[in-house]
């Protein structure tokens, strides 16, 4: 595996390089240092916040593109890639093919086809022209063509695994009937009907990523009310939340239409450490893809002990005693346990310093569109490591009201396990 300890600010001028695994095809390593990788992905996150794609479908859009690059760039006996669970067969790339080439050729090709967005396939079609026009350019035209029909042939198998991967048959999907105290119902101000209860269905990208478990969550003593010790605990910071608490409730807000979602949010901090830190393109792509498939993994595991636990929000449990109590942020239309953002992001950071170490850096607002920036009133937050925008992260959603500690505990023990599971 990769492995690279650094700790440079974003001023420093230094950088460390590090060898890329010898699983990658060496004889084709391209060890540029090339934009393009960055620039799809990018494009990628700002489609997903203009098209209001929801949080885990973008998740899945990331991770299938992610993983086509990484599949077009990678030999079968990679060690990453022997973890991945259900690959798709994908045909064996000879040394005339240029891994770099051949993955972006395979990654804006699964963009264009998976984009739930019609207008969207266009703009992937152009962005694919621009980046391989760019990418190949002083190469020989006989190893462009046959490096791109490499890359559309992985494309082709990528698609075809997402076909089969159960996110058809999620859609149909309902949430558990069950009622009582403590049980999740919907909730204001648009009382919407519960979003993906089936997720938790759908395939894992890694093998092992299912094997992480999740206890039931701790209860007080009140049959009645269940969860009241810890809404509580919700209300108390809600009526002391400072303004700087605010700031980071709504800086990791990542709600659809606002950012690229959270698993943008993470990827965009991947593609700045990576640019920042000069890795090599296919670096970047292993980087990228792990991570990506990482927090597909979270989404995926965490909805399902989410409708599996039907936990109630904290606005539910606090207005039965005061109607008009409200959370900083919107709470979200799905049950609280565990957190989705804590669970993600320990997955990210934990897989990103594995690669990287530690990075200080500063956040802008990654993954928002010009429009969200201006909008939603965020300023550039600056942290010591990928741990400590992890931890942030989790530590927002209670300053927004919408989850309890012991949601954002066990999404942190969560996300860290299925990250482990592949480090």
């Amino acid at each position: 595996m990769l492995k690279r300890v650094v700790s440079f600010g974003l001023a420093a001028a230094a950088f460390t390089s590090f060898s890329v695994s010898s699983s990658v095809r060496a004889e084709s390593t391209d060890a540029r240092v090339t934009p393009e990788v960055s620039s799809l992905m990018t494009e990628l996150t700002v489609r997903v916040s203009r098209d209001h794609i929801s949080p885990t479908k973008a998740s899945r859009l990331y991770a299938y593109v992610a993983s086509a690059m990484f599949l077009a760039s990678t030999s079968p006996d990679d060690l990453l890639r022997k973890q991945m669970n259900a690959a798709p067969s994908v045909p064996q790339a000879d040394s005339s093919i240029n891994p770099v080439i051949a993955a972006l050729a395979a990654g804006s090709s699964v963009a264009r086809n998976l984009f739930p967005v019609a207008a969207a396939k266009t703009t992937f079609g152009e962005r694919r022209d621009q980046v391989l026009q760019s990418a190949s350019r002083d190469l020989p035209a006989k190893e462009v063509a046959a490096s791109i029909a490499y890359g559309i042939a992985v494309s082709d198998a990528v698609v075809g695994r997402a076909k089969t991967d159960g996110f058809e048959e999620a859609k149909t999907m309902m949430p558990p009937e069950t009622k009582g105290p403590g049980i999740w119902t919907t909730t204001p101000p648009g009382f919407q009907p519960a979003i993906d209860p089936g997720w938790g269905t759908l395939k894992t990208f890694f093998t092992r990523s299912g094997d992480c478990t999740l206890p039931a969550p701790p209860t007080s003593g009140d049959a009645l009310s269940p969860f009241q010790g810890a809404a509580d605990e919700v209300a108390t910071v809600a009526k002391n939340l400072t303004e700087e608490q605010k700031d980071i409730a709504r800086f990791w807000d990542d709600s659809r239409g606002r950012t690229g979602t959270p698993a943008g949010h993470w990827l965009v901090i991947a593609l700045a450490a990576t640019e920042e830190l000069q890795s090599t393109a296919l670096e970047t792509i292993r980087i990228v893809a792990h991570t990506m498939m990482s927090i597909a993994d979270a989404f995926i595991v965490g909805w399902k002990y989410k409708y599996q636990y039907m936990v109630e929000r904290p606005v539910t449990v606090l207005q039965r005693s005061d109607t008009m109590w409200s959370s900083y942020l919107t709470t979200p239309a799905f049950p609280e346990y565990p957190s989705g953002h804590s669970t993600i992001s320990r997955a990210a950071a934990d897989t990103l310093t594995s690669y990287l170490g530690v990075w200080k850096f500063t956040d802008p607002g990654y993954g928002m569109t010009e429009e969200s920036l201006g909008s939603f009133d965020v300023a550039p937050r600056t942290f010591a490591s990928f741990d400590a925008a992890a931890k942030e992260a989790s530590i927002s959603r209670l300053y927004g009201g919408i989850h309890f500690t012991i949601g954002l505990e066990s999404g942190v023990t969560l996300g860290a396990c299925i990250a482990k599971k592949t480090l």
